[in-house]
């Protein structure tokens, strides 16, 4: 073969093999683009449901004779006090000291907490039937204790806290059941998972004064469980 006939053989060759070679790194961006358009859609799907949760949370925020929006945390403390006798978790005369004044307080406060929920949640389903998204709220309600009640520290005696503090968050559930304020009703359509924790002396953003720490702690987290179309 003249030297002629190999340059052309060779220059046809290295032709195809560019070609292959674009196609190869175009088919590759192709998917790059697509996989990362996908994200990016995702993302602002769950930033737009995210700001209109926050949005729909302003009159809980705003409230300030109920509600106290810790901003640092992204969560809701009762603005009145709530003092315990020491060791109780009652929410009934003997455990509660200024009874009738804080049981008033406790049942607007989820008088409030329900509208504003009842009005997250019709949004959302109003939202998943229009979009085919489907968003749920993790509702936590967390009682805390104080270590002025029977302070113990031991190991033993912390224990006894945790179950002192989650006592007294399932007080504060069973009373809004029992007036009708149920986070856990079947109108909700699963979309709303509720969960009481008792907090003990931890958690973050504690009083320096122990007294304070006899509160109630509630957090709505959004949660979206799909963000395709």
């Amino acid at each position: 073969m003249s030297k002629k006939a190999e340059h052309s053989v060779f220059w046809v060759s290295f032709s195809d093999l560019m070609t292959s070679l674009f196609f190869i790194v175009l088919v590759l961006f192709v998917v790059t683009y697509v996989n990362n358009r996908n994200t990016i859609v995702a993302q602002e799907k769950q930033l737009r449901v995210y700001n209109e949760v926050e949005e729909s949370l302003k009159p809980l925020k705003q409230d300030s004779s109920l509600f106290n929006y810790d901003g640092r945390y992204k969560r809701f403390l009762l603005s009145f006090d709530v003092k315990f006798a020491v060791g109780r978790a009652g929410i009934n005369i003997h455990d509660l000291h200024n009874f009738d004044a804080t049981r008033t307080k406790i049942l607007d406060a989820g008088k409030k907490l329900k509208s504003v929920l009842d009005t997250v949640v019709n949004d959302a389903l109003s939202e998943g039937e229009q979009r085919g998204n489907r968003v749920t709220y993790l509702v936590v309600i967390s009682g805390y204790a104080s270590k002025l009640d029977n302070f113990d520290d031991s190991p033993q005696g912390l224990f006894s806290e945790y179950q002192l503090s989650y006592a007294r968050a399932y007080s504060l559930w069973r009373f809004w059941t029992k007036n009708g304020i149920n986070f856990e009703n079947k109108k909700y359509k699963g979309l709303i998972d509720l969960q009481l924790a008792g907090n003990g002396w931890g958690g973050v953003g504690r009083s320096l004064n122990e007294q304070e720490n006899q509160r109630f702690v509630v957090q709505v987290v959004p949660k979206i469980s799909n963000t395709n179309d």
